[in-house]
C-alpha cells in the first residue's frame, strides 16, 4: 500500500537557482520513509524495542522536472513485493507537483540491522507484511545493480575530510545524506555551480563514524561523475556516488 504525504519546498531544499536540489529531494524521501516505518512499528522510537533499525544501502533518483521554492509536492512510497524474503528489500518513491505531474522517481534498498547482535537480520514475513507491499521488484532490482569502483584514480581530484558531530545521525554513524554532501565537495566548480544533475546513484558499503578520516576521489568516466569515498588509508570503500 502506498503511503503519502505533502511537502513544501523551503529554503533548505533549494540551490542557487531557486530549484530543489538532489539533497533536498533525498531529505524529503528519507523523512517520508521514516514516517511510513513509524506507522507500522519500525520508527525511531521503536529502535530499543526492535533492537535494531532499517539501514539504507542504495539510492537511485531520476528527476524529470525541478520543483522550486514554495512549491507543494505530493510524495508517495511503497515496498514492492519480493519473490522470496532475504536480507534486503526495496522502497520506491513517486514525486508529483501541484498539477499532479510526475516530476521525479526514486528507488532504494534497505536492510534491517540488529544492534544487539551486531549483524544484518534476515527479513521475516511478519516484518515485511507490515508495509503491505504491492507491485513488482523487477524494476528496482534493475536500477540498483551493484556499482563498480573505478580501476584507477590516476589524475583524480581528492578531498580529505574528518567526520564531525554534525554528520552523525540517530544510529551513531554518518547520516546517509552527508555522503552526497561529501561528493559535492570534490566536484569540479563548473559542475557544482551548473544546473543540478538529474540522475543520481549512491551505493553504501561501510558505515562512517565520528572522527573517521575519509578521502573522496573524483573522476569522470563515460559522461558520469564518479565519486568514491574511502578511508584515509584507502583500504576501505565506504560508498560510491554517481551523478550524470
Amino acid at each position: 500500500m502506498k503511503f503519502e504525504e505533502e511537502f513544501k519546498v523551503g529554503i533548505r531544499e533549494i540551490g542557487l537557482k531557486n530549484e530543489i536540489t538532489n539533497y533536498g529531494i533525498l531529505a524529503f524521501l528519507e523523512d517520508l520513509a521514516t514516517y511510513h516505518s513509524d506507522t507500522v512499528g519500525y520508527g525511531v522510537k521503536d529502535i530499543p524495542i526492535n533492537k535494531g533499525a532499517w539501514l539504507l544501502m542504495d539510492w537511485e533518483l531520476e528527476v524529470k522536472k525541478r520543483a522550486r521554492f514554495n512549491d507543494v509536492l505530493t510524495i508517495n512510497t511503497y515496498a514492492p513485493i519480493l519473490d522470496k524474503l532475504s536480507f534486503h528489500c526495496y522502497r520506491n518513491f513517486e514525486i508529483y507537483n501541484a498539477s499532479s505531474e510526475l516530476i521525479a522517481t526514486a528507488t532504494s534498498k534497505w536492510i534491517f540491522y540488529n544492534f544487539e547482535l551486531n549483524k544484518i537480520t534476515k527479513l521475516t514475513s511478519e516484518m515485511f507484511c507490515q508495509f503491505q507491499p504491492e507491485g513488482e521488484a523487477i524494476e528496482a532490482e534493475r536500477k540498483l545493480l551493484k556499482l563498480k569502483e573505478p580501476s584507477s584514480y590516476e589524475n583524480a581530484s581528492i578531498y580529505n575530510y574528518t567526520v564531525k558531530r554534525m554528520d552523525i545521525d540517530v544510529n551513531k554513524h554518518m547520516n546517509n545524506l552527508n555522503y552526497l554532501r561529501l561528493a559535492y565537495e570534490v566536484l569540479p566548480e563548473n559542475i557544482y555551480f551548473d544546473n543540478e544533475l538529474n540522475n543520481l546513484r549512491i551505493m553504501y558499503k561501510h558505515q562512517i563514524k565520528l572522527g573517521d578520516k575519509v578521502k573522496c576521489f573524483y573522476i569522470k568516466k563515460d559522461e558520469r561523475n564518479i565519486i568514491s569515498i574511502k578511508s584515509a588509508d584507502e583500504k576501505t570503500l565506504h560508498a560510491i556516488v554517481e551523478l550524470w
